[in-house]
């Protein structure tokens, strides 16, 4: 069950988050692919695996072969959180871990999505699926996540991003927003990988990086820092010195900018919060802010 405290925490963004997104209402979450829906778009020759619940009759009758409708996939979108439970999420050295602010997060977007009345959904994974929870509608299904985000005992302490791309790809019919929240604390690789090109092309994905301030920098001294490797278990004996600081500093600054770069390449829009840090209208202007553009484009 969770805690007394970190419960008030998340009645307290249920409550900011209804109000804001109720407030700035501007119009439902819409999906650009075409599918079955409420819009009608233009016909097409019947196949084998179409619904035949959507031919037409009149059509068909014309031309002496069957035709189905096209329809603009319904207005109605899931949103799923795909959650990054990995070993590196612990990470802490303010007051709240990236696994802190991980499950406060994802409270913030899912309590957005169900207050657009959207259904909602999650994954949580380290190198393999340890959460799955398929998109339902209504706030019990929120609180059914954070239980979920707060009770689980992972199986494994590593991370695999493309792990739950390759297993959701397949699984998802319909036009779908997906929440990505992880440090992405990956190989560039994964940028290029079919999964992802796949999904990109077919749902909007938003990567959402949570940071600790302390992993860009190392303490100020001299002496030897041990650091440990969470997820793998090995060690490393590193000496502390200016010029190391500096070596290090620049090490993680290039590897802010070649996230960022693979991110614009893909145009994902995404999100840098840092633990410990305001975040809340961060996350509900971003998600205001892609309603807009979706409502533009619709």
């Amino acid at each position: 069950m969770i805690p007394s405290e970190l419960m008030e925490q998340l009645r307290y963004i249920e409550i900011y988050t209804l109000k804001a997104v109720r407030d700035h209402r501007v119009g439902d979450y819409r999906s650009p692919i075409r599918g079955r829906g409420f819009d009608f778009d233009q016909h097409k020759r019947y196949q084998h695996g179409d619904d035949y619940r959507q031919i037409d009759w009149n059509v068909t009758a014309r031309m002496r072969t069957p035709y189905v409708k096209k329809d603009f996939e319904e207005k109605e979108m899931s949103a799923i959180i795909l959650a990054d439970l990995s070993r590196s999420m612990e990470f802490s050295t303010v007051d709240e871990s990236k696994r802190d602010l991980l499950l406060e997060v994802a409270a913030t977007l899912a309590f957005s999505a169900a207050s657009d009345s959207m259904m909602v959904g999650l994954i949580g994974f380290t190198d393999v699926i340890e959460v799955d929870l398929p998109p339902r509608k209504g706030l019990p299904q929120v609180w059914k996540i954070l239980e979920a985000l707060w009770a689980v005992k992972t199986s494994s302490l590593g991370t695999n991003l493309l792990r739950p791309l390759e297993y959701l790809e397949p699984r998802l019919k319909r036009s779908t927003l997906l929440f990505c929240i992880s440090d992405f604390i990956t190989h560039e690789e994964i940028f290029a990988s079919r999964p992802l090109n796949r999904l990109v092309q077919k749902h909007d994905f938003i990567p959402v990086i949570i940071e600790d301030g302390r992993e860009e920098i190392l303490p100020k001294g001299k002496g030897f820092l041990r650091l440990r490797d969470a997820e793998r278990g090995g060690e490393m004996l590193f000496r502390l010195s200016e010029k190391q600081s500096r070596r290090y500093e620049t090490l993680m600054r290039e590897r802010k900018v070649a996230l960022r770069r693979s991110l614009y390449g893909l145009n994902l829009g995404h999100l840098f919060l840092q633990a410990g840090r305001p975040y809340l209208d961060s996350i509900i202007g971003f998600f205001l802010a892609r309603k807009r553009v979706r409502g533009m484009k619709g």
